[in-house]
């Protein structure tokens, strides 16, 4: 109640927070709502919570912050005469950079008039405008725009355009009431209307397309719609340029998430989109509150920033599944606005601690709301659990498993296991890929993107053409390859027709056990894969992976299991020959960009590969046969740019095999002290792994720890409906169970 009276701007007495609680000063008087004013702001800072946020910033920290950054921000540019270049460099070049600090420059300077009255800010947004007005109708299309790509006029992809077009808008927004008619006239139809009209008209197919490029085109010009006061443009940005629905910000809502919230280009790109699907929603609430937007499909936005933040390590960086560049975590803006906006329409206390870490709000009214909440609040740790995020729009194009248990520390061995859809033409081909963290260390990783974003010097900051030939083929990736050629043949269009199966899944508190097939990769290949997290009894607080990886052919192929690990080799089970001369491991599909630096022949066995990341050891413990080979790779070859990283991998390969299985244990253990020059359980502890039953319906896993007893894993490998009764001998011993699996000593 207390906070739509200040939204509103009828609720003017002061708020002062002391020791994080709210203390309110009011005169006796009586309320009566009264009509925000038509010539206001439309979109997501309204004249009363701006003014709140001047009165309110001493009191607290995150208001005060966030409030002074934008203050730091717009004075510095008043310091300086106002550029607007005629555009001509791409990406990281100084007139794509210089447009992108205008837009920023004029967002912070319309925050700080629209909470302190200062006109010199308000004066500086405007002639911005006014010159930008000059300028851009006369602009051809970008000279450094790329061929077979939208582009834009002040930026070489119309994307950036559409993002230009987001921040400036909220910026006319605050100051508009300022501007003279005729000039609001000259911003209005030289500028706004115009841009508007290129992102969604001249570029109809971005507008209208499902897609992150298509999120920002129909975000920025509903946005526009709002604030000119023009239903037109606000419809085409709902519903699609012809109004029907089949396309626009609704229809990306249904096509682009799942039931569960999780965005089909994966989290790398969800962090990116969700600013404008966030924005603009509340865009909407503000106009249009009969749409019940941030109820629509059962609270979807909730979903999807719930699970974008799970979608994280302990290090708070987003997984780097897809084309990701890694390092990005939830402290990024866009997460800023999104939780302000997510906690301010669902009040999700879970919310509060990634706001009170990240240390500052959008200057909204969401970011006032969530401010107020946060200065009572304590904590500054977000809660990860183990969870099922579905894929595709109705949930059934596979999904990511989120498996996650702690050890005697506390510490969260963090497994990812990829069974999702293809991502369109940002996702990589890793069906049934798995990344592994052992708190904010990555132990299993994924390469990522090939881009050096925003840097001149490597293709003006695109994806560099190594992203296409070594990052997205799935040799990049931990997963299996067979005959040395990507899932699908490392095409989107076939790989966008089908995705994985999944068999069963139980998170339950001693065990994560997760299944997934996928037929359509290969030809004739089925893959299946079936990744555990779990401790046995007798050491329950030290956690584990057990990683069965099948592939079944009617027709001999060449298998390889592939690891991606980061740090440094201690030890192995087997003998193994450097490489002197370094030579690819292949031809194509990636394997052109790998130094093979060693080779071993483990014999039939245990192939035990043990290394050392950041003070903790790590093993993998594999079986292998007589004609098992390993290699021992590293990312650079056929790259006379040194484009990719030198990142490692440990390769399992087998040869001429119709139907085999890879079984694998994956283990943290010891550490490595060097303040204290110590070392403790630097080797694996397996002292057995071996495959005790098999058959087309059952597959039995029998390991045994050092100075523990012997476990059997006995797993269904088929999906599994009701509860019918399973049964396995395995020697003298019968194991009956009810479910998909069972474990027993």
């Amino acid at each position: 109640m207390i906070y739509d009276l200040i939204k509103n701007g009828i609720l003017k007495k002061t708020f002062l927070l002391r020791a994080g609680l709210l203390v309110m000063i009011l005169m006796p008087l009586v309320f009566h709502a009264q009509p925000v004013s038509e010539k206001g702001p439309r979109l997501i800072l309204s004249a009363g919570i701006a003014g709140a946020i001047d009165r309110d910033t001493e009191g607290n920290r995150l208001l005060d912050r966030s409030f002074r950054y934008a203050e730091r921000k717009a004075d510095e540019a008043l310091r300086h005469a106002i550029e607007v270049p005629v555009p001509a460099d791409p990406g990281g070049g100084y007139t794509h950079e210089k447009h992108k600090k205008n837009y920023a420059d004029m967002y912070n300077a319309a925050l700080v008039f629209a909470i302190t009255g200062k006109p010199a800010h308000a004066e500086f947004v405007k002639k911005m405008l006014l010159r930008y007005a000059e300028v851009y109708p006369g602009l051809p299309l970008h000279p450094a725009r790329k061929e077979n790509h939208p582009a834009g006029k002040l930026f070489w992809q119309g994307l950036n355009e559409a993002v230009w077009l987001f921040y400036t808008i909220q910026a006319y927004d605050l100051v508009k009431t300022e501007i003279g008619r005729k000039d609001r006239e000259t911003i209005e139809n030289e500028l706004f209307r115009k841009m508007a009209h290129f992102i969604s008209v001249e570029s109809y197919e971005t507008f209208n397309k499902i897609h992150n490029h298509g999120t920002w085109a129909v975000a920025a010009v509903g946005m526009t719609g709002y604030v000119l006061g023009d239903r037109d443009m606000t419809e085409r940005a709902i519903k699609g340029s012809d109004k029907d629905g089949k396309t626009g910000f609704l229809k990306q809502l249904d096509e682009l998430f799942s039931p569960d919230g999780y965005y089909s280009e994966g989290p790398y790109y969800q962090r990116y989109a969700i600013l404008p699907f966030m924005v603009f929603a509340e865009a909407i609430e503000e106009n249009q509150p009969a749409l019940e937007i941030f109820e629509y499909r059962d609270r979807l936005l909730h979903k999807a920033v719930v699970t974008l933040l799970q979608l994280t390590n302990s290090n708070n960086e987003f997984y780097p599944i897809n084309d990701a560049i890694k390092d990005k975590t939830y402290f990024s803006e866009e997460l800023v606005f999104a939780t302000n906006i997510a906690y301010e329409r669902y009040e999700d206390q879970s919310l509060l601690p990634v706001i009170r870490q990240t240390g500052r709000v959008s200057l909204s009214n969401a970011g006032y709301a969530t401010a107020l909440a946060a200065a009572g609040s304590k904590g500054t740790s977000y809660e990860r659990s183990s969870r099922l995020i579905s894929d595709g729009p109705s949930g059934k194009q596979g999904g990511i498993a989120l498996l996650r248990m702690p050890d005697a520390s506390g510490t969260l061995l963090d497994a990812l296991f990829k069974f999702a859809s293809q991502g369109m033409g940002h996702g990589h081909f890793d069906r049934l890929g798995l990344l592994l963290y052992d708190g904010p260390q990555e132990v299993l990783g994924d390469y990522g993107a090939a881009r050096f974003l925003n840097v001149e010097a490597k293709d003006g900051g695109r994806y560099l053409k190594e992203n296409k030939t070594y990052a997205k083929q799935s040799i990049a990736h931990n997963t299996l390859i067979a005959d040395e050629t990507s899932h699908y043949g490392g095409k989107v269009k076939q790989g966008s027709g089908s995705a994985p199966e999944l068999l069963f899944c139980d998170l339950g508190e001693d065990i994560h056990m997760v299944s997934a097939r996928e037929g359509r990769a290969y030809k004739d290949i089925e893959l299946s894969r079936t990744v555990a997290m779990l401790a046995t009894p007798e050491a329950p607080e030290h956690p584990f992976v057990i990683d069965i990886f099948r592939a079944r052919s009617d027709t001999p192929h060449q298998y390889d299991l592939n690891f991606q690990y980061s740090g440094q080799l201690m030890d192995t089970s087997f003998e193994y020959t450097r490489d002197s001369v370094l030579a690819p491991l292949g031809t194509a599909n990636g394997y052109q960009h790998l130094f093979k630096t060693a080779y071993g022949k483990p014999g039939a066995g245990r192939a035990v590969f043990t290394w050392l990341r950041d003070k903790r050891f790590y093993s993998i413990t594999t079986l292998t046969d007589s004609s098992t080979e390993l290699f021992f790779t590293q990312a650079g070859a056929g790259d006379p740019d040194f484009n990719l990283r030198p990142e490692k991998g440990y390769l399992v390969r087998q040869r001429d095999k119709r139907d085999h299985v890879f079984v694998s244990i994956i283990e943290p253990h010891g550490n490595f002290d060097p303040q204290l020059e110590t070392v403790q359980h630097p080797g694996s502890g397996v002292e057995m792994l071996e495959v005790t039953y098999r058959d087309d319906k059952y597959l039995a896993v029998t390991f045994r720890f050092r100075n523990q007893q012997a476990h059997t894993l006995v797993i269904c490998r088929d999906k599994v409906t009701g509860t019918p009764e399973h049964r396995v001998t395995i020697g003298s011993k019968t194991i009956r169970w009810k479910g998909a699996y069972t474990i027993t000593q």
